[in-house]
Order: C-alpha cells, then structure tokens, then sequence
C-alpha cells in the first residue's frame, strides 16, 4: 500500500485518489465487470450538503482484494462506507434521508494518517465496478500513492512562498548578529591586547556563539513543540491541521539543533579570524568599502530570467524546467534587492548630502555615504517584506471571483438543482421517467425538467410545458425550445426549436425544483444519487457550483498569501527595532560625545529617523513595483498567460500603511534606548 501521507504542506488529501496511481498511467474502467485482487476500480466527485463540501471517493474491489485504501485498510463492500470523523458526525447530526442515506451502512471511520486535518469531509463509499463504470469518470488502479501538491502551478507558488518567508527571518537573524559588534569588537582588541592570538579570539568567539546558539535552539524548538496546538487551529486550504503534523520527531529536532549551532559557531569562528582584530582593532570606527555596480547583477539576472520565461511560456514556446527556472529566478531577484540596496542608497545619500543644510542632515548623510550597507541592512527587512507583500497581494488578484449568482425570472432559481446524466437513455427510457416520477414525490419538489441534447442544436433542448414549469417564457405554440446559457450565472436564451424525430433527443440533464429548504434540497439530493439514473457527480445548485469553482489551486495560495503577508510584515518590523538598536549601540560613543558638546536630544531623533527614512525611501516604490512584476511573472508563466493579476485590493494598501506605522513604531521605541545610551553618564563612563 501506499501510504497517504498527512501534511499541513504537501496538501495530501483523499481528494486527490483519482489520479493516484504507480508505474503505468492508470486504465478507465469502461465495460470492465471484472477485477483481478491486485486492482481497484476507483473514481472521485464533490458532494454537496448544506454550505459543506464533501469529497467522495468511489471505491469497487473484489472480496479477495490485496490493495490496501489508505486510512481504510480492505476496501468497503458495496453499499457500505467509511467516512472522515467530522463527516461522520454530520452524517449522525441530521436525518438519514437527508445525508447518511447516499452512502449505505457506515463501516468504519477513515483514520487520522489519511486526512488532511481533523475538519476534513472525506468519505470512502464501497460501489460494484458497473456503478463507478456508468456513473463516475473511473479508473482501474493497482496501488494509491499521494502526490505532494494538488499541480506543479501549486507545488512551485508553495516553494516560492517558503522562500518569501525565509528571507526575513534570515535577515531577521543577520541582524540580531550585529546587535553589539562594536563593544565585542573592542573586547576582543583587548584580549589581543594582553597577547591573544588571532586564532583563540576567534575561538572564543565561536565559543561564545556556540552557547547562545543552543540555547535558542533549544528554547525555539521547546517553544515550536509547545504552540503547535495553537498553530494548528490556523485555517488553511479550507481547514486546520492535525497537532502532530506540526511537530518534528526528536530525531529530525536534534538534527536541526546541531545544525544550527555547528553553522552559527562555524560563521562566527571564520568572521572574527578574518576580521583582523588588533591591540587597537575598535578604537575607531572604519569606512565600508563603496558598493560596486557588480551588486546589480544578481538583480537584473533575476528580472530577466524571469520576463524572459514569462515571455516565452506566453507565446507558447516554454523552456524546459519552466517551474525550476521561475523558482531561481525569484530566488536571484530577491537577493539583488539586497544587493542592490546599498549602492541605490549611496547614490542616493551622495546626492541628498550636498543639499543638507542642518546637523542632522549633515550627520545623517554622512553616515550614509560611509556605512551604505550598514544603513541599507538596517531597513532591509522591511524592504523585502514590501517586496513579498506586493507579490503575495498582487498573486492573489488572479483568483477568478465569480458574479453573485443573480436570481430572478431570466436565471435557474437558485433553490433549483442541477443533475447531470452520464449515459444516454432515449427520450421515453422507462428508467429515465420512472426517476423524474419518484423525484417528484419527494416533500418540497416540483415538476422534474429533463434538458436533452439534439443532433446540430445547440443549447438543451425542452419540452415546452417542462419549460413553462421552470418558470420561463416559451414562444407561443412551440412544443420544444432551446435554451442557452441557462444552467450557467447567465440569463437564459430561448427560441422554439424544431423537433422532426423525438427519438433522437438524448436526455442530459434533469432540474429538479425545490422549496429551498434544507430538508427538500437535501432530500431530494439523496433521492437522486441512490436512484436508477446514473448521475455525473452530485446534484448542485448554482450557488454550489460556484462554491466548487472557487476552491481551486490559486484560491487555496490566497490563504497562504495571506498568512505571508501578515508574517512578512510582523518580522520587518522586529527586523527594524533591532537593527536601529544595534547602530545606536555601536555608535554610542560618538552620538554621546556629541551629545556632551550640546547637541540637543531632538537632533538625535531625527538622525536616528533620516537614517532609516533615505534608504527606505530610496527602494520603496521600486519594490511595489517589482512585486507587482514578479507577480505577474509568476502567474502569467505557470499558466501559459491563461491568468494574469490585477490591482491589489484596498487591504493591501492598508497593509502598506500598516508597515510603515510599525516602521516609525519601531524607530520611536529605540527613542529611549539613544537617549539612555548618550546620556552624560553613559559618555563618561566610557
């Protein structure tokens, strides 16, 4: 057996056993009536109850059978079922002829390991291989395998927001690193001072970040372990996760741990070793190198591997590895906004200081044009969480929002459901007249309409009267009629049509009428699907068949999106906080010592604010503007220009504003911090 696995990120869901198969491509069932012990025949469909939807999966296997249905084991007998926890509580909430009834005899509850979350509908229903063969779009399997994402669109808008994700947070983490480089600096030049070598600073260095490094891998694991159950209840993709999904085995843990420290210790090792700290290493403070042009390049490789793709997934000529070369192009791109920053915001400050005319200005430029990259890191959390965002809200414009389903005399009432025939009886099948007949008598329904097709006619063709009973207006003196557009959200068309040989209409549809009520919709539902006519799917009304529609791929990424948006922007605003704490903290000397000639307290302030103003100033409309291309990149190359976006809904432009306000929060809450950390006291007794 295959096992389905169960992964809040692989999106591994029963939903998906249609296109389960190994080795070969899978063999539709057609007129099989015979299965060997290594096969199941097996199909899927959406049912429809009350607002929930529900994934039925068909199941046909001989008594003999050895392929195992995950979560299940032997696959049920016919007219028997095994349903998800949540459904089977549905199923026992409400009257049998309204749900529970559609299945047969429950035979046992789907286990945890192969559903997606604990509020997941899923039931496996047990059929003989003629009902799937004639009713469901099935196929004869050998084995059931998960795959990781519901497409290869999915599977690369997942990765993509991985790494959007992970940019902050290993900025977040860089930063935190530079929180007190220059008091360590001056430390270490001591050491060197009373006859260290280069090498045991370095060691101590690495010693020093080995310790605080397991301490806050083991507290973030401790502290991951112990909010999972709050993080699972986090509705993603329609549902929340199971508990266990969100917590790593000790063994992977421990992994991860050591990884991290061996990394953290490594890094801090080599970059004290190649510091060069001296007897005198931070007595003052040295002037960064002047960013080189060759920072551009990683950006403008990015953008043009991203277009070009783009362009060529367009115009129908896709190069191979499309999903790969889009994720590494993203991956360069996000990188060239870093190293582009800092020589945008030299050029910039170069420009900005011939024009200061006031101390701050002057001081703050200055420090800009000598420390580009330092000033530019302290704000490059929040310029690629506004880069991420703008791709997160602009990717999810391509969600395809349905028209509300307008519901008057020129549309299929909205209480009316849809049932599609999947054979082709004639016009006077006995079956065919004997369902519409028991439909019929079902409490809250009214006269059935049978919608059949006809040789070089378009649209459905009714009998007029059936017509006249679903509410439209037919031409007078027309014994059939045509209709168009009306099983869809558009008014519909009609014209009298010419039936020279009733025999040839070939029945599609039926439109069952109701009251709207929960229990004549409902009832009727379940009349239908354990009736004589087989049916594609389920019966559903308009308002359901929009529903389904909208639970597709992209709508499933907007969720995610959503949730990166919000993460994004809490981590640029952390990001800031502490990188503008560590350059007041670095520079503490220098701003007290001015601070001691008579500098006022409020020209620290606005230092403190141009400092973090210019460079966000400087990239901020280029990253919006980036985002939306990314964006577009993406969604119009992954599907050959089918989609495309739009312009963000006014929450993204909120969560714009929202970014900037914690921008100036974060630089206000260092306030105190520069005026402690200055104070007379503080200068003297450095």
């Amino acid at each position: 057996m295959g096992r389905l696995e169960r992964s809040a990120v692989a999106q591994r869901t029963l939903a998906t056993w249609t296109t389960l198969y190994t080795g070969q491509a899978p063999v539709h069932v057609g007129n099989t009536t015979e299965l060997a012990d290594g096969q199941v025949a097996a199909s899927t469909n959406t049912d429809h109850f009350s607002g929930h939807i529900i994934t039925r999966v068909n199941v046909a296997a001989t008594p003999g059978s050895v392929v195992t249905v995950p979560g299940v084991g032997h696959a049920p007998g016919p007219g028997s079922y095994f349903a998800s926890p949540a459904l089977a509580t549905l199923i026992d909430s409400v009257p049998a002829d309204q749900l529970g009834a559609r299945y047969g005899t429950r035979a046992g509850v789907i286990a945890d390991t192969a559903l997606a979350g604990p509020d997941a509908l899923v039931i496996v229903v047990g059929q003989t291989v003629p009902q799937i063969a004639f009713a469901h779009t099935a196929t004869i399997l050998s084995h059931f395998t998960g795959y990781a994402f519901a497409s290869g669109n999915y599977r690369t808008m997942a990765i993509v927001s991985g790494i959007a994700i992970l940019f902050p947070v290993l900025l977040l983490i860089g930063i935190v690193t530079e929180l007190g480089a220059a008091t360590r600096a001056e430390r270490f030049a001591t050491i060197r001072l009373i006859g260290a070598t280069p090498r045991t600073v370095a060691r101590i260095a690495a010693l020093e970040t080995a310790t605080t490094a397991l301490v806050g891998a083991v507290a973030g694991s401790l502290l991951a372990w112990l909010l999972s159950p709050l993080a699972a209840r986090l509705s993603i993709d329609g549902g929340s996760f199971f508990v266990e999904d969100l917590r790593v085995d000790p063994l992977t843990t421990l992994v991860i741990v050591l990884a991290t420290v061996a990394a953290a210790t490594a890094v801090a090792w080599y970059r004290t070793l190649k510091a060069g700290i001296g007897p005198l290493g931070a007595s003052r403070e040295r002037r960064e190198r002047r960013p080189r042009l060759l920072g551009l390049l990683p950006l403008v490789i990015g953008v043009a591997i991203m277009v070009i793709t783009t362009i060529a997934s367009i115009t129908k000529h896709g190069l191979p590895q499309t999903y790969t070369i889009l994720i590494a192009g993203f991956v360069l791109t996000s990188i060239g906004m870093i190293t582009a920053g800092p020589i945008l915001t030299s050029w910039v400050s170069r420009i900005a200081r011939r024009n200061a005319s006031k101390a701050a200005g002057v001081i703050a430029m200055n420090r800009i044009r000598l420390h580009p990259r330092a000033t530019f890191r302290a704000v490059s959390g929040l310029v690629i969480a506004v880069f991420m965002v703008s791709v997160f809200a602009a990717a999810i414009t391509t969600v395809a929002h349905e028209a509300e389903p307008v519901d008057d005399a020129h549309h299929l009432p909205l209480s009316t459901l849809v049932a599609r025939i999947s054979f082709t009886p004639s016009a006077t099948d006995d079956a065919l007249m004997a369902e519409t007949r028991s439909l019929e008598r079902v409490p809250g329904v009214g006269q059935v309409a049978a919608g059949s097709t006809y040789p070089d006619e378009d649209g459905l063709v009714f009998a007029s009267a059936d017509a006249e009973a679903l509410g439209l207006t037919t031409p007078q003196g027309s014994a059939y009629v045509a209709v168009t557009g009306y099983l869809n959200n558009e008014p519909a068309q009609i014209r009298a049509v010419d039936i020279a040989d009733p025999q040839k209409l070939t029945p599609a549809v039926l439109l069952i009428p109701t009251n709207g009520t929960q229990a004549s919709i409902e009832g009727v539902r379940t009349a239908a699907v354990t009736g004589q006519v087989p049916l594609y799917g389920t019966p559903s009304t308009r308002v359901e068949q929009v529903d389904s529609n909208l639970l597709t791929s992209a709508n499933k990424y907007a969720d995610l999106a959503n949730l990166g948006i919000l993460i994004a922007t809490l981590i640029s605003a952390v990001s800031l906080a502490v990188s503008t704490t560590a350059s007041i903290l670095d520079r503490k000397r220098v701003l007290g010592l001015l601070r001691l000639i008579g500098m006022p307290v409020s020209t620290l302030h606005r230092i403190i604010i141009a400092e973090t103003a210019l460079p966000l100033a400087t990239v901020f409309v280029g990253c919006v503007g980036l985002g939306f291309l990314m964006a577009w990149t993406l969604v119009a190359g992954l599907t050959e220009g089918r989609r495309t976006i739009a312009w963000p809904d006014p929450a993204y432009y909120a969560v714009l504003g929202l970014s900037l306000v914690l921008a100036l929060a974060a630089v206000l809450a260092t306030f105190r911090t520069a005026r402690h950390n200055t104070s007379t006291v503080a200068t003297r007794f450095e």
